[in-house]
């Protein structure tokens, strides 16, 4: 059992689609099971063998009834021994009861050892199923998350998304338990109770009939508060956590601007509302369980008060005629009470479903996004190398009533360094990103040797490119590791080049474990222009034919800046038929470089002397 994790890909969003936590209904809480039914998917013949194995445990119960009866009526009372007894002991119908007593202790050992041991392996069994499945979803999840897109994610708060991940992901193996073992264990023992009282003692199975409906009546009354509570405790604690991540990820802002005392004090109220929140939900669950637990007290009493009369009185009960008895008393009563356990366990369950399924719906709001939202997949895979890389009267708005861009046209050549050069907020950044599919544009075309690139498979797209954009964040990882992180397989002698050509070679032979040398969490070791030329090695050794770069230089020096701009004019010259650069700066310097130069400002493409540019030639600058 201890075999590699099961990774599918994620269903479609239609056939996971769930209702927003606060449109819930308690009838939603069995759409569950279907909801998360591709993740149950490949387990469901384990969940049948559970079933199935799970049947022997009533024919244990079976042997216990009888048992009692043997200790009470035989034993104690020296009445005569039934045929089914005196087979299950394997003694004589006339046994004496010293001979009686040994074979029924003998008899109850060796069913109390095998039966806690299959009870043992059978939970055992469950819990990895329960496992399996989790697992399954979370990965799931989490792959789900990666796929989603930029414009997701720049709305989504990442304490948010880490709470869906690690705390909503975790109810899952509850929806499992609650709406399928539990279920498939609860109903085959109540049917076999009803069955044995009604043959035994009709009244007791009467109590029995009504304790089920009567639990199921006040879990529904309770169901929508709990609800309510649930998902207010989940969205204050997703608060907190956010407050967490947002305060951790920013530490040397905060102490930069002594805001310590501030943030503190912001996460205290933020988390004593969760406290709170967390309380209230918590005391409406011990309320319903209180109501719940009386109810079945009050059924036992009940069956304690009948069970007694009739003990009293002599005769017969229940269908079959059977004459009262204490051993048959007792062994209805501690029926009764296993039936009212289960359906305690049953109710209890169904009011911690009420926060599950808050949960779930948390979960499936996030896997149930499409993928790259409006980003779509074509069917054609490029080319392995292209000559040209144009934007054809390109527009583009993250929101529509505000363009970023506006009719943009220009070209890359392959063997050349093309410059998109322009002031901050100018649109450089939104070229890069519309080159990579985190967008589309809101009008025009893009185009790789006059096909559009929205017709292309959307990785074998991005298998063309290679990225280092404005943050290149770094892994807590060694400096081998995070260069090769885009061509794991890269030899030493690779990623020393490619940390040679972003100007970082000096630097790196000058630490003691060079390239083994292990970064802090998101590069903190480094300077700013350190990570930075670390992202570019990154990107140069991913070997891809169009290499993207936006502001490749903006934390360098004039001297770095100068070696770097070398060390990408020999990466283009290695491979001059297959490799294209385009890269986006504020800087004159790094742009002159260039082969290509296009001025941008305000959205627009601009001449020289600040004119929008409509079908004008391409401005060429030498590299000399």
């Amino acid at each position: 059992m201890n075999a590699e994790p099961t990774i599918l890909a994620p269903p479609a969003a239609s056939e996971i689609a769930f209702p927003d936590a606060r449109r819930l209904r308690s009838r939603d809480v069995f759409r569950l099971v279907a909801r998360v039914w591709p993740f149950i998917r490949p387990y469901r013949r384990h969940l049948v063998y559970l079933f199935l194995a799970s049947l022997p445990v009533l024919l244990g119960g079976l042997i216990g009834l009888n048992l009692t009866r043997v200790f009470f009526d035989v034993v104690g009372h020296g009445a005569r021994l039934t045929r089914a007894q005196a087979w299950m002991l394997r003694v004589p119908l006339h046994a004496d009861r010293r001979t009686v007593l040994i074979h029924a202790c003998v008899v109850g050992g060796v069913v109390a050892v095998v039966g806690l041991t299959f009870v043992l392996l059978l939970l055992g069994y469950a819990v990895w199923i329960l496992q399996r499945i989790s697992n399954l979803f979370r990965v799931n999840l989490y792959t789900r998350m990666q796929e989603l897109s930029i414009r997701f994610h720049s709305e989504e708060k990442i304490g948010d998304a880490i709470f869906r991940m690690f705390q909503d992901s975790a109810a899952i193996p509850n929806v499992i338990d609650g709406l399928i073992v539990q279920p498939l264990i609860f109903f085959p023992a109540a049917i076999g109770a009803l069955l044995y009282l009604l043959w035994y003692d009709t009244r007791m199975a009467l109590i029995v009939a009504l304790l089920m409906p009567a639990n199921l009546i006040l879990a529904w009354m309770y169901a929508n508060s709990l609800r309510t509570a649930f998902i207010a405790e989940r969205e204050t604690t997703a608060r907190a956590t956010t407050r967490i991540e947002e305060t951790l990820a920013s530490i040397k802002t905060v102490k930069a601007f002594r805001t310590e005392a501030r943030e503190a004090e912001n996460y205290a109220r933020e988390n004593w509302d969760a406290f709170l929140a967390g309380r209230r939900a918590r005391l409406m669950l011990a309320r319903y369980r209180v109501v719940t637990n009386t109810v079945r007290g009050l059924a036992y009493v009940a069956a304690l008060y009948i069970g007694a009369r009739e003990v009293m009185a002599g005769g017969t009960a229940g269908l079959g005629g059977v004459v009262v008895s204490l051993g048959l008393f007792e062994g209805s009563i501690n029926l009764v009470s296993n039936v009212s356990n289960r359906t305690r366990n049953i109710t209890d369950q169904w009011g911690s479903m009420q926060d599950v399924v808050v949960a779930i719906s948390r979960v499936l709001e996030m896997i149930g996004q499409t993928p790259e939202q409006s980003i779509s997949s074509g069917t054609a895979i490029p080319p392995k190398s292209a000559k040209v890389l144009s934007f054809d009267h390109v527009t583009f708005g993250y929101d529509p009533r505000t363009p970023v861009l506006a009719e943009v046209n220009l070209e890359a050549r392959v063997g050349e360094i093309t410059a998109i050069a322009g002031p901050s907020g100018s649109g450089k950044s939104t070229i890069i990103s519309l080159v990579v599919r985190f967008f589309d544009p809101t009008a025009g075309t893009i185009l790789l040797d006059a096909e559009p690139i929205s017709n292309f498979e959307l990785p074998a797209w991005r298998g063309m490119l290679s990225v280092a954009l404005q943050e290149n964040p770094l892994f807590t990882a060694t400096i081998r590791d995070n260069v090769a992180y885009g061509r794991p397989n890269a030899s030493t002698v690779e990623v020393a080049e490619a940390i040679h050509r972003a100007g970082l070679g000096d630097f790196v032979r000058s630490l003691p474990a060079g390239l083994d040398t292990m970064l802090g969490e998101k590069g903190s070791k480094l300077s700013v222009g350190q990570a930075q030329r670390l992202g570019l090695a990154r990107a140069l050794l991913r070997n891809a034919p169009i290499l993207l770069l936006d502001e490749p230089t903006s934390s360098l020096d004039v001297a770095t800046e100068d070696a770097v701009m070398i060390g990408l004019r020999d990466w283009v010259n290695e491979d001059p038929k297959r490799r294209m650069v385009i890269l986006a700066t504020h800087r004159r310097t790094t742009a002159s470089r260039a082969d290509r130069i296009y001025h941008l400002a305000a959205g627009q493409l601009i001449a020289a002397d600040g004119s929008v540019l409509d079908d004008v030639p391409i401005r060429e600058v030498s590299n000399a």
